[in-house]
């Protein structure tokens, strides 16, 4: 996962009266639910890393080596989807040790998995955690802090974040290759200790909305929501073995998709308790903002898969796909530091385009190179992929924060970080599908009974070729927002002289 959207009200509007208790312990609180939520980062950057390895260890092919990432995704989407209801049932507090003990629960499970199905509950587990850990961590910042301190807070937490791109290789060089893969998961136990040590005695004066209505919540639509969910991630993850729409299975669990995605749609909109305020995609501004998000998504989780599986295809190991991820989370660590500044100064719908060119040029690389790219074509490729996914998250978040007025902030920073998970649950569970089905025709095409290297380097191939397709049409469309946004200024600017 990247760097969410800036939207440190995600999960309900404080009270006034939340700030003006403000102390030193609240910035040390606030720390501390940041580095909660960059352990979350961190630990997906490393599972991403060393995906390889897991899928050598437990003996599975490349699709059910995907369900790592896929399953951790839909798990985060679902409890994501919940957060705004959980904060104002349990006190900070509780809350937050629940999560982090629950998320460092899950990660010694991962690192004693005895079977790939264990390991999948435990990142589950984990997923259903962190989808809740990030946007407490945002909403600390806007209760505990007043309105002065959040571009600082905000900016904290964009450089620890982006920091475990960088720390994540390191580990994986020194721990991963030293240890095991395992031991890469007990990280999760410090770097949670630390994060309680700090936000606790800051967070025990944290009201949360102890109003009865705010404690209500459309059941029916959670329902939807959780069912739509699973039954979309079975239909991708079984759907190639079972012959996709072959299948009476399958084919049930995508009806059961669409018909839990409807009925979702009609219970939030005429519910008094909605999950998120669906009207809110009224709005064509941050309509186009959450459609764009979701295409971000497809990409930054479908290239957690892709890369590990790429690079070992072309016979790196774990500490070589390491050693170029770090050159890639060091250059996304120093774009970081000045993008505040960058965007402040250039507009989002340009800087999100040119994210998206470059994290298009990550995909073409590789197509261009061939079965045998040279060792700097694939670290310029991480590199483009990291600084794009960078700008392109970055720049959309504020996109959508600026399409939404003060009192429709919560609401909307929840759909729009719904919208990514969605995008992420998705293009994990869909790259390896897709990546599946090329393998298996190249197979037939040589008669071979089973995908070899070459085959899956030709798959492999055709997925880059599709990635790039996708990408080029995401900056193609936010240069016609751009482009349509100037000729609205300049209409604007003529009415007025006029």
């Amino acid at each position: 996962m990247t760097e969410p959207a800036p939207a440190g009200a995600a999960l309900g509007e404080p009270a006034a009266g939340d700030r003006a208790g403000f102390s030193p312990l609240a910035w040390r609180a606030v720390l501390g639910c940041i580095i909660a939520a960059a352990m979350t980062v961190l630990d997906l950057a490393m599972t991403s890393t060393v995906l390889g390895s897991i899928q050598e260890t437990m003996g599975e092919p490349l699709a059910k080596g995907a369900l790592v990432i896929s399953a951790y995704a839909t798990a985060e989407l679902i409890t994501l989807s919940l957060s705004a209801f959980l904060t104002r049932v349990f006190p900070a507090r509780t809350y937050l040790v629940l999560l982090v003990c629950l998320f460092v629960a899950g990660a010694l499970l991962s690192a004693c998995a005895w079977s790939f199905e264990s390991l999948l509950v435990a990142r589950v587990v984990q997923g259903a955690a962190s989808g809740a850990i990030m946007p407490f961590a945002y909403y600390a910042i806007v209760v505990l802090l007043p309105g002065d301190k959040h571009p600082k807070a905000i900016s904290t937490f964009s450089i620890l974040v982006t920091g475990s791109y960088v720390l994540a290789p390191v580990l994986c060089i020194t721990l991963g290759e030293w240890i095991s893969w395992r031991a890469l998961y007990c990280v999760a136990a410090p770097v949670g200790a630390l994060g309680l040590w700090l936000a606790l005695p800051g967070l025990r004066h944290m009201r949360t909305d102890a109003a009865p209505l705010g404690r209500k919540v459309n059941v029916v639509g959670a329902g939807a929501a959780v069912a739509g969910l699973g039954c979309t991630q079975y239909a991708l993850d079984t759907g190639q073995e079972r012959g996709w729409f072959s299948s009476a299975v399958v084919t049930l669990a995508v009806g059961a998709a669409i018909v839990a995605a409807v009925l979702f749609v009609v219970t939030e909109l005429r519910s008094r308790h909605p999950l998120v305020d669906l009207r809110l995609l009224r709005l064509r501004p941050f309509l186009a903002g959450c459609v764009f998000n979701v295409v971000g998504g497809v990409a930054v989780y479908s290239s957690y898969v892709l890369i590990p599986v790429y690079l070992t295809t072309l016979g790196f190991s774990a500490a070589d796909i390491a050693t170029v991820s770090l050159y890639g989370g060091t250059v996304q660590l120093a774009i970081a530091l000045g993008l505040p500044l960058l965007l402040r100064r250039i507009d989002t719908y340009l800087v999100s385009c040119t994210g998206a060119l470059m994290f298009a040029t990550a995909a073409l690389l590789p197509f261009l190179a061939g079965s045998s790219p040279p060792y700097v074509v694939i670290v310029i490729a991480l590199m483009c992929r990291s600084v794009g996914s960078g700008l392109l998250l970055a720049a959309l978040g504020l996109m959508a924060t600026r399409a939404l007025s003060a009192h429709q902030a919560a609401s909307g920073s929840l759909l729009f970080n719904m919208a990514r998970s969605l995008g992420g649950s998705v293009g994990a569970a869909g790259c390896a599908a897709f990546l599946t089905i090329r393998e298996a025709y190249h197979a037939a095409a040589t008669g071979s009974d089973r995908a070899d290297d070459a085959g899956r380097s030709l798959a492999l191939h055709d997925v880059f070729a599709v990635a790039f397709a996708i990408l080029l049409l995401l900056a193609l469309s936010l240069a016609a927002g751009y482009a349509l946004r100037r000729i609205q200024a300049r209409r604007a600017s003529l009415t007025t002289d006029g």
